[in-house]
Formats: C-alpha cells, structure tokens, sequence
C-alpha cells in the first residue's frame, strides 16, 4: 500500500492511497477441445492482465501437486554393466580375479585399505551372467538384459555401495594376470512412476582403492570405463610376485529406498525479464495420458504476491 504523509500543524495526519493496492490477477484460459494427439500443437488462449503467467503441464517433474516435493518409495534396484577381459601376456590365465561386492556398511573412507577390509561385503559375482570370460578383449554384456536384482541388500535408512575387486595373486604359482574392463554401469531403481536412474557412468563417482599402492598399478576410473589392471611388469618386475588387491568403489548410494527429486517445477511463460505480454501458449505433450495443466498467474509489488490458479484437464491419445 502506498502512502502519502501530509504535514498539518500542530499535528501529523497519516494518509494512504487505497488505488495502489496489489489485487489478485485477472486470468482465464481456454482450449478449443480437450483431447489431442500426442505431439499435437495444443494452444491454450489466455485473457486477462497479469505481470506474470507460468504453467505446470502435469508431467513427471512438472506436476502442480507436487511443488512442495516429491519422493518415492524404490520397490526394487537392478544394476547392469558390459565387461570385456583380456590375458595379460602369453600363458595359463589366473581364475577368480575378479568380483563383483555390495555393502552398506561401508563407512565411505577411500582413504585407506583397511576401511574398506573393516566393511561388510556381499559377493555377488554369481548373479552375473558372464564371470570369466575368453581370452579376447570382446565387450559382452555381464548382466542378463533386465540387470542383477540387489533389493534383498538394501538396509533401511543405510546407502549402498557397489565394488570392482581385482585380487592380484603371484604370477609364477597361480599364472599370468587379466585386464578387465567394464563400461556400460546403469544402476536403476523401480518406482511407481517407472523406471528411474539412480546412476550410471557419468553420474557416478568411483574411487580405486589398493592394498598396496606403493606398487603402481594400472587400476584406473572414467566418465566411459572402469579398468581393474595391475602394474607395468616392464617398469616394475618384482610385482610380479606380491599379492595384493585393487578395488573400484562407488559412491554412496542413499537413494536406494527412497528418491528424494525435490519440488516439481513450473515453466515461466511471462514475466522476468520479458516484457511481452502472452495471449497464448503452444505446448506438444510426448506421451499419451491423462495430464491437469495448472496455470498460475500472478501480480507482485515489493512486499507481496498474489495468485489466481487455473486448471484444464486433457487428454492425449496415441
């Protein structure tokens, strides 16, 4: 409210301007029907004068009834990745290099080898479907197509991690070592809502661990590929002969029970830093379903705001 002082002597005599005061938006919005075909330009036609316009088009991450948050509940978590294994020199080859472990109760102390020795670790190797592979560096799939299921090791209110073991074992007893290679990582968790990712290469931070890291090993971590390799014989021979052990380890997975994506968000249409007024707005819907579009309209001034919501429900068929 904007108010003009006038100065009466002896007195002070307060005045306020009541044609200044911030209303509630005048709004309407309309569709000439309300079933459309998905990837159909749908035109919804405003009237009225508010500063700002912005629209929640009821799909997943944009839905009006959750703009306070949204969570779900993670029915079940399957992780799939492609490996591929290769001899390291001429010779027999030595089994059981590798395996595949999950714990939550590891404290997330990268720092040493015996953080990770002091955790609890589920071998799960046996739910791959490939474990040794042939001597060619083939990239195969190691997880049948719908992953390995990992909901049976969930602890409520823990996270969950996910280790690459490289057991690395005296050549001259137990014969030549292999590379193992692995790219494609997709951690996914079931939701009602479908199918949601909770990591994959990109996403995910992974950590190389080494019982003895004063032996350089060739163990290494990127955006595209985890690689579990030991040491340069040609720079260090003696290691050769020295059992130890590299690990890959993830990050903590906290959202393995739950899935925490925060406030559903709206898409501004006017107002900001734009000073064109909308008369419509066109929007294409990819997905066939029932979708409640909220407009919110809104007038501002520095102390307050004020809202008319309003709602159209459509139909998208294939």
């Amino acid at each position: 409210m904007k108010c003009i002082y006038y100065i009466l002597f002896p007195g002070l005599l307060f005045s306020c301007n009541k044609d200044n005061e911030l209303s509630a938006p005048n709004f309407e919005v309309s569709t000439t029907a309300a079933t459309y075909k998905k990837d159909e330009a749908v035109l919804f036609s405003f009237k009225g004068d508010p500063q700002m316009i912005s629209v929640y088009t009821g799909e997943f991450g944009k839905d009006y009834d959750f703009r306070k948050g949204r969570t779900l509940d993670v029915s079940g978590i399957n992780l799939v990745f492609n490996s591929a294994v290769a001899n390291e020199g001429a010779g027999t080859p030595q089994t059981g290099m590798f395996s595949l472990l999950v714990s939550s109760n590891f404290n997330g102390d990268y720092s040493s080898f015996a953080t990770v020795q002091a955790a609890t670790w589920t071998d799960v190797t046996n739910r791959l479907t490939k474990q040794e592979a042939a001597t060619t560096a083939t990239s195969t799939l190691a997880t049948p197509a719908e992953g390995i299921d990992l909901s049976d090791l969930r602890v409520a209110g823990k996270p969950l991690y996910i280790a690459y073991r490289y057991n690395i074992r005296p050549q001259s007893i137990n014969g030549i070592w292999r590379m193992w290679t692995f790219q494609g990582f997709s951690f996914t968790g079931n939701t009602t809502s479908g199918k949601q990712i909770l990591g994959n290469m990109t996403s995910t931070a992974f950590r190389v661990v080494q019982k003895n890291p004063e032996i350089t090993s060739r163990t290494t971590t990127s955006a595209t590929v985890l690689t579990l390799r030991h040491a340069d014989l040609s720079l260090n021979p003696d290691a050769a002969e020295v059992a130890t052990e590299n690990w890959i380890i993830s990050q903590a997975f906290s959202n393995v029970n739950k899935i925490d994506f925060g406030p559903d968000l709206s898409t501004p249409i006017q107002g900001g830093t734009s000073a064109v007024e909308k008369k419509d707005f066109s929007y294409k819907f990819t997905k066939a379903g029932q979708y409640s579009v909220y407009f919110v309209a809104a007038n501002v001034s520095l102390d307050e705001k004020k809202e008319t919501v309003r709602k159209i429900d459509l139909t998208i068929t294939e």
